[in-house]
């Protein structure tokens, strides 16, 4: 098996074309995707003690740094192939991990019981000195978990949607006001939800989508995006209404909260004017550095992955 250390490219091995799948490679336990995560991203179930479940790819080569990647709301899959590729070869290994609620990850009730979830996976797992990747709505988990996890050592906010301005400030108003009914009540969640799935992918990963970049993006990698939209529409209620509330104010983010936290938040260049503008102004609040990678918005790591890389090489 080449080394991914090695420097040379590898082919990707998950072209359907030469791996005649329709879906990405899946494997049931633990044990099942043996020497193939050096090469593939297999999805894989743990069950903890506690006897809830976590699903989660684990890509590249042991002994690498673990960069464990937890997805927001609008994308729950794992960063693509070349990404992949391209951490090891900077010495990290990704872990991306489907967040309670998605996929075959258990269920959970609040945000501290998703924290807790993740981190008896990564108790049980034995990461130590890790990178944690928080991408939007797993921000208010993820900053909690980092906060209690010595296994931690430092974390990268992305997007982080932690503004708390009015959503007619930053969404178009069909958006905004399918977001305000899933607030309102669990029952305007489960309609919102129901909207969302008959409506079909074009839907959200269309005008939603509307940057260049993160368009360009979807288009290159359709199967990631159909196994996104297949783990979104088999969310519940419940777990859509906790992730659509991220965006609004957390008790936690007090005036300079985040003074001394180890980590950093990052935006896109390309996204809109108003959210860079509260994206300033609240993480200078919160006391955060932040950085502004080069490209993408909404997929703004998988688009600037390169320069993601070279800022946690001297961390």
């Amino acid at each position: 098996m080449a080394d991914l250390k090695s420097g040379a490219r590898l082919p990707h091995p998950e072209d359907p074309a030469r791996t005649g799948a329709a879906d990405a490679p899946q494997a049931n336990q633990t044990g099942d995707a043996g020497s193939l995560r050096r090469v593939l991203r297999i999805w894989r179930t743990r069950t903890l003690r506690s006897g809830r479940r976590v699903e989660f790819m684990q890509f590249g080569r042991d002994g690498l740094r673990p960069l464990i990647w937890l997805h927001s709301v609008e994308y729950p899959s794992a960063p693509p192939w070349g990404l992949c590729v391209d951490a090891a070869e900077a010495g990290f290994g990704i872990v991306a991990i489907r967040r309670p609620g998605f996929g075959a990850t258990s269920r959970v009730e609040t945000i501290e019981d998703e924290a807790g979830l993740l981190a008896e996976f990564i108790d049980a797992e034995g990461y130590e000195n890790a990178v944690l990747v928080m991408e939007g709505s797993a921000r208010p988990a993820g900053v909690r978990l980092a906060m209690s996890s010595k296994r931690i050592a430092f974390s990268v906010l992305a997007k982080p949607g932690y503004n708390n301005q009015p959503l007619e400030e930053n969404e178009p108003d069909w958006v905004a006001n399918i977001l305000r009914q899933t607030l309102l009540s669990q029952a305007g969640a489960n309609l919102a939800l129901a909207s969302m799935r008959n409506l079909g992918p074009g839907w959200l990963y269309g005008p939603f989508f509307g940057v260049e970049g993160d368009q360009d993006f979807l288009k290159t990698h359709r199967r990631d995006v159909a196994d996104a939209w297949q783990c979104l529409c088999a969310m519940d209620a419940a777990t859509f209404r906790r992730n659509i509330a991220f965006a609004q104010p957390d008790p936690l983010l007090t005036a300079g909260a985040l003074k001394d936290f180890p980590g950093i938040a990052v935006i896109g260049e390309d996204s809109p004017p108003p959210w860079r503008t509260g994206f300033d102004a609240r993480s200078g609040e919160l006391g955060i550095r932040t950085v502004i990678l080069p490209k993408g918005c909404i997929f703004v790591l998988q688009q600037s992955r390169k320069e993601l890389l070279e800022l946690l090489r001297d961390i």
